[in-house]
């Protein structure tokens, strides 16, 4: 919908590609770049330390239904007024349909949250055995809930301690998982030991095969040393995986240059390269199938053209790119400049789409997606 320019009450925007997308995909890229601002005083979020406050916002219009999630800035170009998202585009104030999603289970404040078992989107659900991270990514989304965890002095228990109750759920709810989700998420990425992590990975895809689960297992993580530069123990590691019944194997690439991922990464896993991961995702692929390996980059935090390499080049292995589009979540990360406007962002949303199509992989889209 179209109104009489206000420039008085809007940030304006001239975008040269408007017209590539329809206006609600606009917004909704606009507002996961930019953030949202409140033209209202209806809604209330709690201030939690050094925390971004978000809320999640269900975009919509004739075919069209996305949620996302969005921090709150004021100095966004987007103002939701809770019926609405409008914005000054090229002299003009557009707005699409808008509603705020809150969910009283899972987030009762409409912020997106993670812990150690969650439901995670429609027939999803993830086991996430570790709270931290034995890496450091300065652009980690998880740097909320640390935050959270540290103001609240919640206690996260030992890694043994949180791995067995993960166990205890699967026993406990077996008849969920049956009926629920169509896919089991197993996540670690937070400890060194790789023995152990690859052990407690193949202990719950069988726990959960063995309770009949019969629907997908998607193990996430990241690529263990021992895995680079050596194909024998990568296929191996991977094999052993796929006979303790997990059915997809994920790795975030998340950054492609390797000037970028040594400014933005550190420790270990700074030092695996784009082309380790190639290696690693080829030989996945034999072992899982095309399809059946997937790997998530991030949109925004480095070169446009990098993050298209990326997409093009895991694609054409038969890996299923989940793109998402880099976004503050701690005070900190917004320090982290986001390094082109939207209309390149729109470009790369296009592009990524193409490149879906043409490789017939199927398209994720989430709460931070970029499809």
């Amino acid at each position: 919908m179209r109104r009489a320019a206000a420039r008085d009450s809007h940030i304006p925007l001239t975008l040269k590609n408007l017209d590539l997308v329809r206006i609600e995909e606009v917004f909704r890229l606009g507002a996961l770049r930019d953030g949202v601002r409140f033209g209202t005083t209806g809604i209330r979020l709690p201030i939690l330390g050094q925390v971004l406050p978000r809320i999640e916002i269900v975009i919509s219009g004739p075919g069209f239904r996305k949620k996302i999630t969005v921090r709150v800035n004021q100095a966004s170009p987007f103002c939701f007024d809770g019926t609405r998202l409008s914005a000054l585009i090229n002299d003009e104030e557009r707005e699409v349909a808008c509603e705020q999603f809150v969910d009283d289970d899972r987030a009762p404040t409409g912020m997106y949250n993670f812990g150690l078992l969650r439901e995670n989107g429609t027939r999803s659900f993830v086991f996430d055995y570790h709270t931290y991270c034995a890496y450091s990514c300065d652009f980690c989304f998880k740097e909320s809930e640390w935050e959270v965890l540290a103001i609240q002095q919640t206690k996260t228990g030992s890694y043994k301690a949180n791995f067995d109750e993960c166990l205890r759920y699967v026993d406990e709810h077996a008849e969920d998982f049956h009926t629920k989700y169509d896919i089991v998420w197993l996540c670690t990425g937070s400890i060194t030991n790789e023995a152990l992590e690859l052990e407690r990975h193949c202990r719950m895809a069988t726990a959960l095969r063995d309770a009949g689960y019969t629907e997908g297992i998607y193990v996430s993580q990241v690529i263990p040393p021992s895995l680079i530069g050596n194909r024998a123990r990568r296929i191996d590691y991977l094999t052993t995986l796929r006979d303790a019944g997990v059915s997809r194997f994920n790795s975030g690439i998340e950054v492609v240059n390797a000037d970028y991922r040594r400014r933005l990464i550190h420790g270990y896993k700074a030092d695996i390269t784009f082309a380790d991961y190639v290696d690693i995702f080829t030989d996945a692929v034999e072992v899982f199938g095309a399809g059946n390996v997937g790997s998530c980059l991030l949109a925004g935090i480095e070169p446009p053209e990098e993050t298209l390499r990326g997409l093009e080049t895991i694609a054409e292995l038969g890996v299923v790119p989940s793109p998402t589009v880099f976004t503050a979540f701690v005070v900190k990360q917004q320090q982290i400049p986001f390094v082109y406007d939207l209309d390149e962002l729109i470009r790369v949303h296009v592009r990524f789409n193409e490149i879906i199509e043409h490789h017939r992989l199927p398209v994720f889209s989430g709460v931070f997606s970029l499809a």
